[in-house]
């Protein structure tokens, strides 16, 4: 496997499509490429104890949860430009068939490496697909670098940050969010946001505590864990219109309600929907 991409991406590409090979269909989300990015070969990666069927069941049905419904976001509201910020190994602009402009953010040698993988796997996708690289400790704008690569701010864009919030302080998400809300009426912000361990159902947080040290470990700590009216008031305060919230509750509901095999997301990530006003 190359070493371009953060390992926190991986391992999500990697539930991503343990969901597809292991768990029952239908599928929330059929997506096996971010593996095949990656370059992880043969079947050997399911062995690792963070890809235990069991224990890892509210993880991978929190991941594809979360990107389902964000697409779904996208497809709904007929976008033309999708801005994927802190984008790692999504897939979103291989698995799309329609013509939506997909503009990925992340660092600059994250960008090189996946854009070479890209290129080398015929997935390079560049009438469809722009790799925005952006220098975040140098304090480079992200939204500044998408207008540059081709993202026109006039016209209705989503954008997205899933799994990146408690990684940012409050006032890094803040500066974040008022550069979204800066986009044309009827754009769409969707942010994943993780609760306090404290709040999570009693059988969730053994694996949240985990999770957390091993974020620490890895010289990744979690710096923000938001209560919903935290996540709204953040929303609100950076200009957005319209903020509702879509609990880990809701996206049961809505994707695993029907399943019989005991996957569920409850417990894991919620998510903003905060939309600019104007429509």
């Amino acid at each position: 496997m190359c070493s371009g991409a953060d390992s926190t991406a991986v391992r999500t590409a990697m539930w991503r499509a343990l969901h597809v090979l292991i768990d029952e269909p239908p599928h929330v989300l059929d997506d096996t490429i971010g593996v095949q990015i990656a370059g992880i070969d043969g079947d050997d990666w399911q062995q690792r104890p963070d890809m235990d069927p069991e224990r890892t069941r509210s993880n991978r049905s929190s991941i594809v949860a979360r990107a389902r419904a964000t697409e779904d976001v996208v497809t709904d509201r007929g976008a033309q430009q999708y801005v994927v910020l802190g984008a790692g190994l999504d897939t979103f602009a291989q698995r799309d068939e329609g013509r939506v402009r997909v503009f990925e953010v992340d660092a600059p040698a994250t960008q090189a490496w996946k854009r070479q993988r890209l290129d080398a796997l015929g997935l390079l996708a560049p009438e469809r697909l722009r790799l925005v690289p952006v220098d975040f400790e140098a304090g480079e704008s992200w939204l500044d670098k998408a207008v540059s690569a081709g993202l026109d701010p006039a016209i209705p864009t989503v954008v997205s940050m899933l799994g990146v919030t408690m990684y940012l302080t409050r006032e890094a998400i803040t500066e974040t969010l008022r550069a979204a809300a800066s986009l044309a009426a009827g754009s769409v912000m969707v942010f994943s946001y993780s609760r306090p361990i404290e709040m999570a159902p009693l059988e969730i947080r053994p694996i949240l505590e985990g999770a957390a040290e091993g974020a620490a470990a890895s010289g990744h700590p979690w710096l923000s864990l938001l209560a919903p009216d935290e996540a709204i008031s953040l929303a609100r305060d950076a200009g957005f219109a319209d903020v509702q919230v879509v609990t880990s509750s809701d996206l049961h509901n809505r994707y695993f309600a029907n399943r019989h095999d005991r996957l569920s997301p409850f417990g894991g990530e919620d998510l903003v929907v905060a939309t600019t006003g104007g429509e």
